[in-house]
């Protein structure tokens, strides 16, 4: 289940972004339609949001793989897909929620508990029709004529850490009305599975995963209320069996998907966050499915991050036999020598697969890691920049370019750039060290004009009174 103090965010959050976005553009009450742009500026503020309470994955080949079945369904609903952003967060229950922008959050337990790829699939289908149904803009819109002041006051409240109103946005006390406002109605659930429905037999997914993975929630630990997690906000239709059946087309029976990209993913998110039963669940897969790379590759993650890297290359090596070439075994392969100290095996091997233009953006981030610990600063310089191009969501990239920047010589631009890196971090105190650096070493110029500036904001900054 979501603890109470998640719940307030889960709910709370969607309204909080409601809120601040309009007494900040100062929506008139009965403001009318959220624009296209206004829907992504409250998506990035509820990410934001997201970001500061939880903790967010950070594995671009599980985003890619969210991304790649997202976009597959996406598109079969005739959905822009150009917006969509999947985020996985850590947290031991099933959940998931679409907030407007495109973004769709997915909990790991989420990933954990699909059988198949197929039932992941419902799941993300649904809260993509949840975004094209538009369902939380629209009480969004609602939510701009009813008492705005009042709602904004109890979550900034929660938000700054008051207790009761957080207590009271979770159990739709004091801002009841507002927060179950964006509650999904039943209506809008069954407009959700109708639209997945349709996406999924049109994307060659069977239908029924959904379905599947609903008794899945059914069966999940409940809340203290005796409600699953996802329950909160996603009433549950009592017949949606019935009107699921009818949309789909009768004989319909498709096979299970390839289950390799689904383990792939879910190791991933056992490394990322972990369970006790994660290794012996993919010790089983090698059992039993000894032939796909998956067992393997999973094995050998979970044992890496034990330290075992010994047998992880081994496991590595019956991962590269069912699957000779594939570049992310390959990736793995490198990335273990480099936990083991082997440099220079591992930057033969990721330039190889560079110079074969199969070097995956992970595979990029640590073929910079290993120039930087080489000392290649240029060289480091030269993956960063093709990685802001491949992977410009990667939020520590400043951080890493600082660094290859200095090591390339370039003391003054470096340490300009991990000072911003480290005021966007919110360390006043290492950001400020980094820019007197930085002045030691920058010329007279725009740059120095802006790390003073910069350096002469973070002094006048006052502390906040409590």
């Amino acid at each position: 289940m979501l603890a109470k103090t998640r719940l307030t965010f889960w709910l709370g959050g969607l309204v909080a972004a409601a809120a601040i976005a309009a007494c900040a553009g100062a929506r008139p009450a009965g403001g009318g339609a959220l624009t296209r742009a206004e829907e992504r500026k409250l998506g990035e503020r509820v990410v934001a949001q997201v970001r500061r309470e939880f903790r967010v994955l950070d594995d671009p080949y599980l985003d890619g793989y969210l991304r790649d079945v997202g976009t597959r369904v996406a598109r079969a609903m005739g959905a822009d897909t150009f917006d969509l952003r999947f985020h996985v967060v850590a947290d031991p229950r099933i959940n998931a929620f679409a907030v407007p922008g495109g973004h769709v959050f997915v909990t790991s337990q989420t990933i954990l508990s699909s059988a198949d790829e197929a039932e992941l699939a419902g799941v993300i289908a649904h809260e993509i029709g949840h975004v094209e149904g538009r369902h939380i803009a629209h009480r969004m819109e609602k939510a701009a004529k009813v008492n705005l002041g009042a709602m904004a006051a109890v979550l900034a409240g929660a938000f700054l850490g008051n207790p009761k109103a957080g207590a009271a946005i979770a159990t739709f006390g004091v801002a009841g009305a507002q927060a179950k406002m964006l509650q999904y109605s039943r209506e809008d659930e069954e407009d959700a599975d109708r639209r997945a429905a349709r996406a999924l037999v049109a994307a060659g997914y069977d239908p029924w995963g959904l379905v599947r993975f609903m008794e899945t929630i059914r069966r999940s630990s409940p809340t203290p209320e005796g409600v699953p997690a996802y329950l909160f906000t996603h009433p549950l239709p009592e017949n949606r069996s019935v009107y699921l059946a009818d949309l789909i087309p009768p004989g319909t029976e498709l096979p299970p998907p390839d289950p390799d990209r689904l383990w792939r993913a879910q190791a991933r998110v056992l490394v990322e966050d972990p369970r006790p039963w994660g290794e012996d669940l993919f010790r089983q897969r090698t059992r039993e499915a000894p032939g796909r790379p998956a067992s393997w590759l999973g094995l050998a993650l979970l044992l890496r991050e034990r330290g075992l890297y010994e047998e992880a290359l081994d496991a590595l090596g019956k991962a590269e036999a069912q699957a000779p070439g594939d570049p992310e075994i390959l990736h793995e392969r490198a990335a273990t020598w480099l936990r083991q100290g082997r440099t220079e095996e591992a930057v033969s091997l990721l330039e190889r697969l560079r110079t074969e233009g199969r070097a995956t953006a992970p595979a990029l981030r640590d073929l910079g890691w290993a120039y930087l610990e080489a000392e290649r600063g240029e060289d480091a310089l030269a993956v960063y920049d093709e990685l802001a191009r491949l992977d410009p969501g990667w939020a520590e990239l400043p951080y890493y370019r600082g660094m290859a920047l200095g090591k390339a010589g370039k003391l003054g631009e470096g340490h300009a750039l991990l000072g911003d890196y480290y005021r966007e971090k919110g360390r006043p105190d290492l950001a400020a060290r980094h820019y007197r650096q930085a002045l030691e070493h920058l010329p007279p110029g725009q740059r120095r004009a802006e790390v003073e500036k910069a350096l002469r904001a973070l002094r006048n900054r006052r502390p906040r009174r409590e």
